[in-house]
């Protein structure tokens, strides 16, 4: 998101990515002094063919969020879910993870193409919440299939007004944060300039 406060900074190192290598490592590890190498090995290639699995998978989701960033017109995305889309853009967000088919591979690239072409965090936390929360494909596919109908109707209806509460939820606190931190900046100012 073009106003989100790390955009267009990269961080030196990946700290998540270095927790979990450390977890699979002593996984590993455990794996191999507990069970035995052939286990090890056994879960070691299973493991390699699921990578291989979902690589282009992968591949394919970043090329469609490189893709998507430089086809989606910005002043459209920016008016229809940037930051002065007010509840609109929020509804419209929740709304459209709602209606997207696809897992990760399709919904997160999207949302980070989308935040390149102009929509704000709350819209971003919307798309994200009504795929994760709402997906049609998912509840008349998977849940409508294993769950009782009623069971269905009432986790689907309880949670619709969650992407927009989530989104305007994430506005409020950006805004808190970008607030304390200009004022942080001003008092900075004021401060060398009184030297």
């Amino acid at each position: 998101m073009p106003d989100h406060p790390r955009a267009g900074r990269r961080p030196k190192g990946d700290v998540g990515l270095l927790v979990v290598a450390l977890v699979a490592i002593t996984a590993g590890a455990l794996c191999y002094v507990l069970r035995g190498p052939e286990v090890f090995f056994a879960t070691f290639g299973d493991d390699l063919r699921l990578l291989l699995s979902i690589l282009p998978k992968v591949l394919a989701g970043v090329l469609l969020s490189g893709l998507l960033t430089v086809l989606l017109p910005q002043d459209k995305v920016a008016r229809w879910m940037g930051a002065r889309s007010g509840l609109r853009g929020l509804v419209l967000a929740g709304l459209a993870g709602a209606l997207l088919p696809g897992g990760p591979m399709m919904a997160f690239p999207l949302t980070v193409a989308l935040g390149v072409a102009g929509a704000d965090i709350g819209t971003a936390t919307a798309f994200i919440a009504g795929w994760s929360l709402l997906n049609l494909n998912r509840t008349l596919v998977w849940e409508m299939s294993f769950f009782a109908h009623d069971f269905v109707y009432l986790r689907y209806g309880l949670s619709l007004l969650v992407p927009v509460l989530l989104g305007l939820a994430a506005r409020l606190i950006f805004a808190r944060s970008k607030a304390k931190g200009s004022a942080a900046e001003n008092e900075a100012r004021n401060e060398s300039g009184a030297e």
